[in-house]
């Protein structure tokens, strides 16, 4: 091989090589170039994502405040109302002195369903016992009532420490005992159990609470059924508090007895 086809070969491998660096060079610029549309859409993704938590919240507070004015006026009203028409009459016979005590078991149990009904709408708030005692005890409160109104039978475990909760701020703990309200309130209705237990516990690095029951059996896969079909804020205000907690939610039925299992990780304080 002379010089001249040495010279040739030698400007054929560099015509080559630039040709391979301008190519690995322009897969690099739209490599990157993809790679910035694909965060700028997951950014985008995460703000409709949290737009949509804020408004589930504002959505479920507003439901929150029409379900509780219609309570008090379609329910608790009519009872008190009631009452007051027969103290007005107790007050005419007492004139007369007239006193028949039987007349008074009647309002008794008036009495007993408008104290249940507003026991149920303070719960529906913020409840002043959370305030003053905290989740547990408030969850515990809670299931004790259920026990004691002979709907069924509900039992609580709980072993974590007070100050396991003590990161957390108000809005945060109210948050978790929202979506434990949730879960049982939709047990309840729904489930047709008649025993429950509420175990609370630390999993690693994450709050455990556990909900067993020997009612209805219920999957993941179920439940994202029911959330996109239905147009309830239910589950969509449950969705938006575990997406502020950064908190899993999970349903297990392929076991002897159905639970549901919330997981949240734990603050440092």
């Amino acid at each position: 091989m002379d010089k001249y086809e040495i010279a040739v070969t030698i400007y054929a491998g560099c015509i080559v090589m630039f040709f391979l660096a301008v190519i690995i060079f322009l897969f690099v610029v739209t490599y990157q170039r993809k790679m910035v549309i694909m965060e700028t859409n997951l950014k985008l993704i995460e703000q409709e994502k949290q737009l949509e938590v804020y408004k589930a919240s504002v959505n479920a507070e507003e439901k929150l405040k029409k379900e509780i004015a219609s309570n008090l006026h379609d329910e608790i009203n009519p009872l008190l109302n009631a009452l007051k028409f027969n103290l007005g009459k107790y007050r005419l016979k007492a004139k007369n002195k007239v006193f028949e005590p039987d007349e008074l078991i009647n309002d008794e149990l008036v009495l007993d369903k408008a104290i249940d009904g507003i026991r149920s709408v303070c719960y529906d708030l913020t409840p002043s016992f959370f305030l003053k005692y905290g989740l547990v005890p408030s969850l515990e409160a809670y299931i004790n009532n259920i026990t004691k109104a002979g709907k069924l039978k509900g039992n609580f475990i709980n072993e974590i420490s007070p100050d396991a909760l003590d990161a957390y701020t108000i809005e945060e703990q109210l948050n978790i005992y929202r979506i434990c309200m949730e879960l049982l309130t939709n047990l309840i209705k729904h489930g047709a159990c008649s025993n429950f237990t509420l175990h609370i516990s630390i999993a690693g690095a994450q709050l455990n609470f556990q909900i067993t029951h020997d009612g209805k059996r219920i999957s993941n896969e179920e439940i994202e059924m029911n959330s996109k079909a239905s147009n309830g804020l239910g589950l969509k205000s449950l969705k938006a508090r575990l997406l502020l907690l950064k908190a899993t939610l999970n349903y297990y039925s392929e076991i002897s007895l159905p639970n549901t299992v919330l997981l949240i990780p734990i603050k440092q304080a």
